[in-house]
């Protein structure tokens, strides 16, 4: 959010921001000290993605502590606000304050850009995290939405024998046919322990205890998917496994190609909507 702030004011914006104290920024862009002198006369108000954690908005720069609700109720009628993975709550808040709600994670353009960026990253978590290459390793990767499928197909290029275990009979014909080995999840007990990674991209539990208990004493869990996850991570610490918890990679890993994504999906909804 600090990048987006500083791209979007050499772009000639005025910006300001707020529960940022934290963050390293120019002086001429304003901090306010109060939420309403922050959103006062703003054409749009931008949340981090994701916007909200643990009922608050996410703000791990900041002491600050604050439900979307309250948030909202700051704002002005037809105000635009932008963020990702807005919360229901939320949403229905700001629909009932008349603003012009965008959920940038729900823009395919944006969710490909972060898919990358994802992929990217979670390739640097596997080789920081392990003395083995990538090249002639196993790795499974579970699922097969827009991050599965940019990650299994960089594996591939970097020389990995990769396993693709997902639901539906056609992603798993698609996965083969990228030159990837594929199979549903109730075969995973049996053949996880072949494995010396093992990459979820699922938000759902698609590696039960059994395929936990299963897996390679060495092997490595990478969870790239949000809460609940794909495994029961205290179970798999318990019986020693090396488990890298990497959700929200793209701000962690590459915060200023996080920071460009969404500016281009923020003035694109802007477009858009001056458009229709």
């Amino acid at each position: 959010m600090a990048c987006l702030a500083v791209l979007l004011w050499k772009d000639g914006h005025r910006v300001t921001t707020y529960a940022l104290e934290r963050a390293e920024m120019p002086a001429e862009i304003p901090r306010a000290g109060c939420l309403q002198g922050c959103v006062y006369g703003a054409d749009c108000v931008v949340l981090p993605t994701p916007a909200e954690a643990g009922g608050f908005l996410f703000a791990p720069l900041s002491a600050e502590k604050l439900r979307g609700e309250e948030f909202v109720s700051a704002l002005w009628q037809g105000q635009r606000l932008c963020g990702g993975r807005l919360g229901d709550a939320l949403c229905l808040a700001a629909l009932r304050q008349g603003l012009s709600v965008e959920d940038l994670t729900r823009r395919a353009d944006f969710a490909a850009g972060n898919a990358a960026v994802t992929a990217e990253g979670a390739l640097g978590v596997m080789m920081d995290h392990s003395e083995k290459t990538l090249w002639r390793s196993r790795v499974l990767v579970c699922g097969w939405g827009r991050i599965a499928k940019l990650l299994t197909l960089r594996l591939l290029g970097l020389g990995a024998r990769v396993g693709v275990a997902a639901r539906r009979a056609e992603a798993r014909v698609m996965a083969a046919a990228v030159g990837a080995e594929s199979f549903p999840f109730d075969e995973l007990e049996s053949r996880i322990g072949g494995f010396d990674f093992i990459v979820n991209t699922v938000p759902a539990r698609v590696l039960d205890d059994g395929a936990l208990c299963a897996a390679a004493e060495d092997a490595l869990l990478v969870e790239l998917a949000s809460a609940p996850g794909g495994f029961d991570r205290t179970l798999a610490e318990n019986l020693g496994l090396h488990v890298i918890a990497a959700p929200g990679l793209p701000g962690k890993v590459a915060p200023l190609r996080a920071a460009e994504l969404m500016r281009e999906a923020i003035y694109a909804s802007m477009q858009e909507g001056e458009e229709s």
